[in-house]
């Protein structure tokens, strides 16, 4: 998985779980560099009806047209009381043909296992190893953000650390919250009005190859939050991708 969707894959995480709801939502949001938009997102919510929660991307424009990407997610639980619960991710760049499919089973905030297609061939020695705790108190990108990133427009907290599992890589994500506002007024975006500053930075901890450039050891992204309805809610997002360039993503539309 590149370093730019595993970036906009936890933004994305983040923005579909912050919205409280007992209906299924789709939310669409366009990522752009240069203004060009380079990709699309669609998700749905569906977790209090069926179970699941569903996320595609999909490279487009420019970008699309030179390097054709996929990546699609999902969470379905096995019950209503969401203490057992499946994980899934696939990512396929069809002009190569190369795809990954990671799936985790988690109860209790514990992997009960994980498989990964095709199997990964890194250098296993060049990794930091597992460590048993970090089976424990763990869960995966979706749930963890549903379950720790709910905020509501009476307190803006994004005083927030989790940590979570991919199939591959043991990380936490750190939220922090900054005394910044901004007027919000973009052509990209439906929304206008005030935003609220947060930053995520993304800390791994075990399972990864330190100095490999697919794994984003450090980076910042700028999340700010408005209300929409009963909650805050990122509206746009901000980080640099490859070479600097500065990558942005607006919310399209809810439906």
């Amino acid at each position: 998985m590149r370093p730019l969707f595993i970036k906009f894959l936890i933004i994305i995480y983040i923005i579909i779980l912050n919205f409280n709801s007992s209906l299924a939502k789709e939310f669409k949001y366009d990522v752009r560099a240069y203004n060009l938009n380079v990709m699309d997102i669609n998700f749905n919510i569906d977790d209090e009806i069926n179970n699941k929660i569903t996320f595609s991307a999909e490279s487009v424009g420019i970008v699309g047209f030179f390097v054709k990407v996929f990546a699609k997610s999902k969470v379905e639980f096995n019950d209503k009381s969401k203490n057992t619960w499946n994980y899934e991710y696939r990512y396929d760049k069809p002009s190569t043909n190369k795809y990954r499919v990671n799936k985790i089973n988690f109860t209790k905030e514990k992997v009960l296992n994980f498989e990964t297609d095709p199997p990964r061939t890194e250098d296993l020695t060049k990794k930091i190893p597992y460590n048993k705790e970090d089976y424990f108190g763990v869960i995966d990108p979706i749930f963890a953000v549903k379950k720790l990133f709910l905020i509501d427009k009476k307190n803006l907290d994004c005083d927030k650390k989790i940590k979570v599992f991919d199939g591959n890589i043991f990380y936490y994500l750190v939220m922090k919250k900054e005394n910044v506002q901004i007027d919000f007024d973009s052509v990209f975006s439906y929304y206008k009005g005030k935003l609220q500053k947060c930053i995520l930075t993304y800390q791994p901890i075990s399972g990864y190859i330190p100095g490999d450039p697919n794994t984003p050891e450090q980076f910042k992204v700028d999340l700010y939050f408005g209300i929409v309805g009963d909650n805050y809610f990122p509206i746009y997002a901000t980080t640099k991708g490859k070479k600097g360039i500065r990558l942005k993503m607006y919310l399209d539309s809810i439906q």
